[in-house]
């Protein structure tokens, strides 16, 4: 779940996920740990430390909304980042907050556009009639929507149970019993 966040200063002493590289500084899929924020004229700065190799460095952005396309509040990958690996992180974050445009969007629309031209050639050449191609205009879409959100669904819930799977099997060597 993303958080909402309307000041820079209360990002202060919160773990973020990089989702932006920064060229230097740090890369995407790490965990920072923000140490302090200023609002200024022309921007925030904000403070930050790299939590694996204790790195600080200084970052300045826009406003808060910039802040927030470079580096996103995320517990679950700030508590169990010892456990996740750099590509498992990534796809984490490729597959947590997709658009409907970025998980199926593009291939539906595409999808429907070719089947409403080869019903309307079909009609065109007689071999269906009007209300023929009004059914299939109306039910083909709704299948093909169907189905490629289907498929964009049952993928993200594959790669957020690996992820998950990996994360648990730690807990059962530590003793954590869960009720």
């Amino acid at each position: 779940m993303r958080l909402m966040l309307n000041n820079i200063e209360d990002a202060v002493d919160q773990k973020y996920l990089v989702i932006k590289s920064i060229k230097g500084q740090a890369e995407a899929g790490t965990v920072i740990h923000i140490m302090g924020a200023q609002t200024e004229n022309d921007g925030i700065n904000v403070k930050y430390r790299v939590t694996k190799t204790g790195q600080d460095y200084t970052c300045k952005f826009a406003d808060v909304k910039q802040f927030l396309k470079w580096a996103s509040s995320d517990n679950f990958v700030a508590r169990y980042q010892d456990n996740l690996n750099p590509s498992d992180i990534r796809q984490y974050i490729k597959v947590r907050d997709t658009s409907f445009m970025a998980s199926g969007g593009i291939p539906t629309l595409a999808g429907i556009l070719v089947v409403l031209i080869v019903m309307l050639i079909i009609m065109i050449a007689g071999k269906i009639v009007w209300w023929q191609f009004l059914i299939g205009a109306v039910c083909m879409p709704v299948i093909i929507y169907f189905c490629v959100s289907t498929f964009y669904k049952r993928r993200r819930n594959k790669v957020m149970s690996q992820i998950y799977n990996k994360v648990s099997s730690a807990w059962e060597g530590g003793g954590v019993t869960l009720r």
